[in-house]
């Protein structure tokens, strides 16, 4: 079958390069080339322009608006945050100065003083307990620069942290605690479970350079995504100073978001594209980390590096591949970096569909371009042959095809179609004249052949009497001897033979006619004859021997 088809092919060929293609193959044919070679122009020209694929251009703006609508939500959320921890750190700062002034002693003397910083916290417990159950927050926190102990190798700060065992919704009230730092006699009052986590008091390089971060006005700072000490989570805090007597900063307070409460917060539902995932991100020499709406990419330890493409970004964690885009965004003090991203499969997924449909389009324009060329072929060139086999036919041309070129060239035609076959007629008639006349000429040539043979006959009965009255012996003398005239007396010879008079002779020779009458006397000596009458009898009888001789 293949061979066959192959065959086909080839003779096809053949018959193309030996006849070349029809009237009604060349229309559709070059009809259907500019179809194509005007949709490729589109093709190059959307390329060009970055329309492609416009699939591509609808996912980059679904992300852009959810990116916009992601870094509006976390920026308002960290204020809203930021506005919390404010108040949480006014209420702590009141309470402190209200037990040192109760007790009177001063800020300074708490430290290395357990009773004093056990009783504060005591005091101080219900604050951050009843500010994390009001924040959107997974832990609430407080620190204060002092110590039970300023004799540790590791500088340690008194204060309380409290964190929940498990998020389950944005509603966080009544959740247990997973993390409890502060003192054993405050945490035993409150009927709180020790962990192995627990710690009396916490270590922090925070205060090393706390009045700097604050000096400028600066209300909070929220920091990088860090490892929760003695634990798998990790999570960015939310300081806000304590300001004690003078607005000397004696502490800080905050709250926590972990990766779980910033999953559950800005989970995105499976929309138009699948999954989408927002991150907060931080930069630290050209690698990324943060947290993410997703849980897959919240591990610790997880680098992310991100590379520009055209129109969007490349997201790289190493064992999987996101595409999306990053918005620059401060908060507080420092900038972060807002991303929205989707699995490079599932984008790549999403971009083949796009271009499956967009071949489609093409390919059914391409189906109607030839619909169209053969409903063309058939209305204008279908007529077009018809004439054209009429006029092969030397049919009538028939009813008008109401194209106007084509019309007026079949007229055109049938014009000169009319004046060839009036041309032939003429032709025609004058080849039967001149046969006629041939005809005639035939006649005419066959009288004149006839009187021809009969004034021969003539001539011929004429020699043989002319012949009977010469004297033979007058005769051969003169034949022998006509070589022994001169040139000249020759001359005048052939001149009499041709039938010139004397007078004429003496004109062609120049001469008088007493010369001629001399070269006469001459010829007339040498050949024996006595006139010219005699001269041109015996001429004649010679001529006349001569042409027998000849014929025979």
């Amino acid at each position: 079958m293949n061979m066959l088809r192959h065959l086909d092919i080839r003779s096809l060929v053949k018959q193309f390069k030996e006849e070349g293609l029809s009237m009604r193959r060349r229309f559709a044919f070059y009809v259907f080339s500019v179809i194509c070679l005007f949709l490729a122009v589109i093709i190059i020209l959307l390329n060009l322009f970055g329309i492609l694929n416009p699939t591509d251009r609808q996912i980059m703006n679904d992300l852009n608006a959810q990116l916009s609508a992601c870094s509006d939500s976390i920026e308002s959320d960290c204020d809203e945050l930021a506005a919390c921890a404010i108040s949480f750190s006014g209420q702590l700062s009141d309470s402190i100065q209200n037990y040192l002034t109760e007790n009177n002693i001063s800020f300074d003397e708490l430290e290395n003083d357990s009773e004093a910083l056990d009783a504060l916290q005591n005091r101080l417990y219900d604050s951050v307990y009843l500010n994390m159950q009001v924040a959107p927050a997974s832990g609430a926190f407080y620190i204060l620069d002092t110590t039970a102990n300023s004799n540790s190798k590791t500088p340690l700060y008194s204060g309380i942290y409290l964190k929940y065992i498990n998020l389950y919704s944005e509603n966080t009230v009544n959740n247990d605690f997973s993390i409890y730092r502060g003192s054993f006699s405050t945490g035993k009052s409150r009927g709180i479970n020790f962990h192995s986590g627990w710690k009396n008091e916490s270590s922090t390089r925070f205060f090393e350079h706390c009045n700097e971060t604050f000096s400028d006005g600066t209300h909070y700072v929220l920091s990088p995504t860090v490892s929760i000490p003695d634990t798998w989570e990790r999570a960015r805090y939310i300081y806000v100073p304590i300001r004690g007597h003078n607005d000397i900063i004696i502490g800080v307070c905050g709250f926590e978001i972990n990766d779980l409460l910033f999953q559950l917060s800005y989970k995105t539902e499976n929309g138009r594209w699948g999954d989408v995932t927002c991150g907060l991100l931080d930069e630290s020499d050209g690698i990324y980390s943060g947290q993410f709406s997703s849980g897959r990419y919240n591990n610790i330890g997880n680098e992310l590096n991100i590379s520009n493409k055209k129109d969007s970004q490349l997201f790289d964690f190493g064992n999987e591949k996101c595409v999306g885009m990053t918005e620059r965004i401060k908060l507080g003090k420092e900038t972060f970096s807002i991303a929205v991203m989707l699995p490079k499969t599932q984008y790549e997924s999403f971009l083949r569909k796009g271009q499956i449909n967009i071949l489609l389009i093409f390919l059914i324009a391409a189906i109607l371009a030839a619909v169209c060329c053969v409903f063309m072929s058939k209305k204008y060139v279908s007529p077009i042959l018809k004439k054209i086999e009429q006029v092969k036919s030397k049919e009538d041309y028939g009813e008008q095809l109401r194209i106007r070129e084509i019309d007026d060239l079949f007229a055109f035609l049938e014009e000169k179609d009319n004046y060839y076959e009036q041309q032939l007629d003429d032709l025609e008639n004058a080849k039967k004249f001149a046969e006629n006349e041939a005809q005639k000429a035939k006649l005419e040539y066959e009288k004149a052949a006839e009187k021809y043979e009969l004034a021969k006959s003539e001539i011929d009965r004429l020699a043989e009497k002319h012949k009977e009255e010469i004297v033979p012996e007058e005769y051969d003398f003169f034949v022998e001897n006509l070589g022994m005239l001169t040139p000249t007396e020759h001359r005048v010879y052939e001149l009499y033979l041709s039938g010139n008079t004397a007078k004429q002779i003496a004109e062609i020779l120049h001469i008088t006619e007493n010369t001629l009458k001399y070269h006469n006397k001459n010829i007339y000596s040498k050949l024996g004859i006595s006139s010219r009458k005699q001269l041109l009898r015996f001429a004649a009888l010679k001529q006349h021997r001569d042409g027998k001789e000849d014929w025979s």
